[in-house]
């Protein structure tokens, strides 16, 4: 009996295998050419019944388990007309194959098209999304493409890009940097019919690509993957246009690409506001916003709503009416089979005009009304030197050495005339405000990446060297002419002359090592040191206004430098599995904190103890479905400006006073996400949710000292979120 049930079991099973079928097939357009990501549906005709799935990368599709029945296949393509076709499998079996699916190209035009099913691939860190003929018009650049990608926005003004609601600021072409990793550059001036699908990637730093360990706040760095075909050949644009009230703007791009030599070269003059290159991007760009923002406000030239700042660091701002001319070239090249060479030159030079009327009311204990009429002429010229070389020593060890020089020289003159009244209209001081200022920054940045794999699977070692060595020279001859009425009329007159000389120097090394325990956990250990030293020299002078003599004041200079060194050591556990990977560890960071001040002959030094936990988890749901939740800790360092006890009444309106008391930050960074597209739809679900909480905030204390004066000090503050 026992063999009896045996044996009609297996029949049964027999029978049902035979009843169920394998349909295979491929999809392509009218010339031939297979496509990938097509969604193709198998109907039952007067069911509910369906089965769906796309194309893989040669267009090509399964379904399995068919019921042997008539079939209807519809077959779509963004682009394309739908393709419908019936097919009589009732009397088949075995796997049956699909040859006539062919797709003509749709209705839909090149002037009306917007992307309703970008094909996305969602890995890890990484974001992906193929690009066709049918996500843009003739002659669109990048930026165009990417305003219509799910999960990504541009801003049309400035061309910042934001994906899943963080600002990308790096950007590669086929896995390189391009015109030093200048944004706005690539989006704008590389065309759309060039790229096969664009990258946005969470990058935790070439180092954390090769151990695979991420801690810290990642940046967004977008690749850009150009189509085969475009990697060799000739092609550009030249371009011109005239308008009313004396507008121009002309334009080159020429690009000479050989397979892995590439060259591209950037043009552009204009009075419309338009900038080729963003000087204020990557590592350089980091260090010279923070250079200029110090010499700036150690200039004395406070004032609300930071309107000054055009001379200093705001290279690429868009306010008033600029003139700019600016010429890059980008050089990429493979030189054997071990090296590969990429770096590229800017050039800028704007000149700017800005009319600025600011209107500001104060709600303190006493409420003023603040009116302003500011004019500002500045000079900016820049240039920009980056270089990258990789070296493949073996399948064992690798190289990359970066060098990067650049320089900056800015001119100014600002006008400015003010008046501060009361709500009832009284008038408490008003007068005018004048500058003429210059500066000039070099710098140069280099790091180097070593990373060695040794022969038992999964062990690595990977050290990575960065300095830094900037300086900074300024000169700023400031007047300020204020008459005031209340509480009795008084006339100031206060004439300065500035000259500031800014030294800073960095130096980091950080090592990590890694221990496999199984093929999927891992530990890490890492070390890094870093030595930050920030030197000002200020020496500021009154100048009598009839005989025009210069005055040394002691109380407005100081001499300072200030040393901040970190010793970090961490450690952290990995496990990578097919559906999760998560990493825990912990991070303990003694650091130490000199101040020194030679002119108000003092020194103050502090030692400081942080610990960073680190936790990233990761589940995947499906190939285009997961979730992660990522926790780390950062700390940042007071600026040279906000450590220095100078009394700055440069403008003796808005005086600032340092404060040598100050702490680093120390911020606990969370972030949640989830991801979710569907192939089938084309439908696409970004959620994001970052959550910062700092301790030790450094913020300005502002207060009233006397009506239409303000002083603002610098504090440390718990509870901010």
């Amino acid at each position: 009996m026992r063999y009896f049930v045996l044996l009609v079991t297996a029949i049964c099973f027999s029978t049902i295998s035979f009843a169920q079928l394998k349909v295979k097939g491929t999809v392509k357009n009218d010339n031939g050419k297979n496509l990938a990501g097509a969604s193709v549906t198998l109907y039952y005709p007067g069911t509910t019944d369906s089965l769906k799935t796309v194309t893989n990368d040669k267009g090509s599709f399964t379904f399995n388990n068919v019921k042997k029945a008539r079939v209807e296949v519809i077959t779509s393509f963004v682009g394309y007309k739908k393709f419908l076709s019936n097919y009589d499998y009732t009397e088949q079996t075995g796997e049956q194959n699909i040859w006539d699916i062919v797709l003509a190209p749709g209705d839909v035009t090149l002037e009306t098209v917007t992307v309703e099913a970008a094909r996305i691939q969602i890995k890890e860190d990484t974001i992906s999304y193929r690009i066709d003929s049918t996500m843009y018009r003739k002659n669109d650049n990048v930026e165009e493409v990417l305003k219509k990608l799910p999960g990504i926005e541009v801003d049309n003004k400035t061309g910042k890009v934001t994906a899943q609601g963080k600002e990308v600021t790096k950007v590669r072409v086929n896995g390189k940097d391009f015109f030093g990793g200048d944004v706005t550059t690539a989006t704008r001036e590389l065309n759309a019919d060039m790229v096969d699908k664009v990258q946005i990637i969470d990058d935790y730093g070439d180092q954390a690509a090769f151990t695979g360990v991420r801690d810290g706040d990642p940046g967004k760095t977008m690749n850009i993957q150009l189509k085969k075909d475009r990697n060799k050949g000739y092609f550009g644009n030249i371009s011109a246009g005239a308008g009313t009230e004396d507008r121009y703007q002309a334009g080159l791009s020429l690009n000479i690409f050989d397979n892995e030599r590439q060259i591209s070269v950037i043009g552009n003059m204009n009075n419309t506001n338009a900038s080729s290159f963003n000087f204020n991007s990557g590592v350089m760009g980091n260090i010279m916003s923070g250079l200029g923002a110090a010499i700036s406000s150690g200039m004395g030239m406070g004032r609300p709503m930071g309107s000054m700042g055009s001379s200093f660091g705001n290279f690429g701002a868009s306010n008033g009416l600029n003139v700019t001319k600016s010429l890059g070239v980008n050089f990429r090249d493979q030189w054997g089979p071990k090296i590969s060479a990429y770096g590229n030159y800017s050039f800028s030079n704007r000149q700017s005009t800005t009319l600025q009327n600011v209107s500001q009311q104060n709600l303190q204990s006493t409420p003023t009304v603040n009116l302003q009429n500011n004019r500002d002429y500045a000079t900016n010229e820049n240039h920009r030197f980056s270089f990258n070389i990789e070296y493949k020593v073996d399948s064992f060890n690798y190289i990359k050495f970066s060098p990067n020089i650049s320089y900056t020289k800015t001119g100014g003159e600002n006008f400015s005339d003010f008046l501060f009244n009361q709500l009832n209209g009284s008038k408490i001081n008003d007068g005018f405000t004048n500058s003429f200022s210059n500066s000039k920054t070099p710098t140069l940045n280099g790091s180097l990446l070593f990373n060695h794999r040794f022969r038992k699977r999964g062990r690595t070692l990977s050290v990575n060297l960065n300095a830094t060595d900037n300086k900074a020279e300024s000169i700023n001859d400031y007047g300020n002419y204020t008459t005031t009425y209340i509480p009795s009329l008084i006339s100031d007159t206060l004439l300065q002359y500035i000259d500031q000389h800014n030294d800073n120097q960095s130096f980091s090394a950080r090592t990590s090592y890694i221990e496999p325990l199984s093929k999927t956990k891992s530990l890490e250990f890492n070390h890094t040191y870093s030595r930050q030293i920030v030197g000002n020299d200020r020496e500021t002078f009154d100048i009598d206004p009839t005989t025009g003599d210069k005055t040394y004041v002691e109380r407005r200079s100081n001499i300072f430098e200030n040393i901040y060194v970190t010793n970090r050591f961490g450690a952290n556990f990995r496990n990578n599995q097919k559906k999760f990977n998560y990493s825990i560890g912990m991070a303990v960071q003694p650091a130490s904190i000199k101040s020194t001040s030679i002119t108000g002959k003092y020194t103050f030094n502090r030692d400081i103890f942080n610990y960073f936990p680190v936790v990233r988890y990761q589940y995947n749901f499906s190939k285009s479905k997961s979730f992660s939740i990522n926790y780390s800790g950062s700390t940042r360092q007071p600026s040279a400006t906000q450590l220095q006890p100078i009394y700055d009444s440069s403008n003796i309106q808005y005086i600032t006073i340092g404060n040598p008391d100050l702490r680093p930050e120390f911020s606990n960074n969370l972030n949640l996400r989830y991801n979710n597209f569907d192939f089938i739809t084309g439908n696409t679900f970004f959620g994001t949710i970052n959550a910062s909480f700092t301790n030790d905030k450094i913020v300005n204390n502002i207060f009233v000292t006397a009506p239409g004066r303000q002083e603002t000090r610098y504090l440390n503050a718990d509870g901010f979120y």
